[in-house]
């Protein structure tokens, strides 16, 4: 019989492991991030003592261009044992995530797909574009840069963020993007820049520095991401807001069932910016 709640017991250890081979990350990073950010821990779909499928669903603020604070379940590390996949496992999983998001008041479920081939997958799961970026490639040129926490990241971040429809992380949760990447330059950032400050979520991997947000004021992109490659000591690339017409799809929503149409019109196109990914 299958069974769908929140994994206990033997179900968390099998819960990590479909994590880990879908995504590689340890145990230790998988509790750091059910800690700080979903601390109800994974949602599982079992069937004779097996784990099939899980999700996180962690919650963030929608925060609308007028203000207006809407609550959403973020999904997250969605993931299938490799035996049991192209059987419906993650759709139903998915499904019921939305009821229970429903059911907790939830306005809506965002997600970032792992690859553009998952956009399908998707979509035909209720879910639809949403959330656009583009990319800014920059080499090394300072700028004066200051380390900001949580909060104080928190603060600027919605002051640049103010008239646009975009998501609100708690301070929890902006604690874990810091700590994501443990390599000097990596952290949560004020620049000074021409037009007024930035702030910028910078992870310094060896392989490839990403910036996983630059917010700034317009005209300021090429000049915050040459400030973020300089505190990684080689080129960057930046992801920052733009519209679909000029950007790409990035992250998707599902609006839960009685959302009114009014507030789903006026969402309109927003920034997610921080996927934990």
């Amino acid at each position: 019989m299958i069974q769908i709640h929140h994994a206990e017991g033997w179900e968390i250890s099998d819960a990590e492991a479909l994590w880990g081979n879908a995504f590689g990350d340890e145990p230790e990073f998988q509790q750091s991030f059910y800690r700080l950010c979903a601390p109800e821990g994974p949602l599982v779909l079992s069937e004779d003592r097996l784990v099939r499928s899980m999700l996180a669903l962690p919650e963030l603020a929608l925060v609308l261009a007028d203000g207006t604070r809407l609550r959403a379940g973020y999904v997250y590390a969605l993931a299938t044992d490799p035996s049991c996949r192209r059987q419906g496992c993650a759709p139903i999983l998915l499904e019921v995530a939305a009821g229970l998001g429903g059911s907790r008041g939830l306005d809506c479920l965002l997600t970032v797909p792992a690859k553009p081939g998952l956009f399908p997958f998707f979509e035909r799961s209720g879910f639809q574009p949403g959330f656009y970026l583009r990319e800014v490639e920059a080499e090394p040129a300072p700028a004066p840069a200051e380390e900001l926490s949580p909060e104080g990241y928190a603060a600027l971040r919605e002051g640049l963020l103010a008239g646009r429809t975009h998501t609100a992380y708690t301070v929890e949760q902006l604690a874990f993007q810091r700590g994501l990447c443990p390599e000097p330059g990596s952290g949560l950032y004020r620049l000074e820049l021409a037009h007024g400050p930035g702030c910028a979520a910078v992870e310094n991997w060896d392989w490839e520095p990403v910036v996983k947000e630059l917010l700034c004021a317009p005209g300021d992109e090429e000049q915050g991401a040459a400030a973020c490659a300089a505190l990684c000591g080689g080129p960057v690339k930046a992801r920052v807001p733009a519209g679909r017409s000029e950007g790409r799809p990035f992250a998707f929503v599902r609006w839960t069932e009685g959302t009114p149409a009014s507030i789903r019109s006026a969402a309109g196109e927003g920034w997610l910016g921080l996927a934990f990914d």
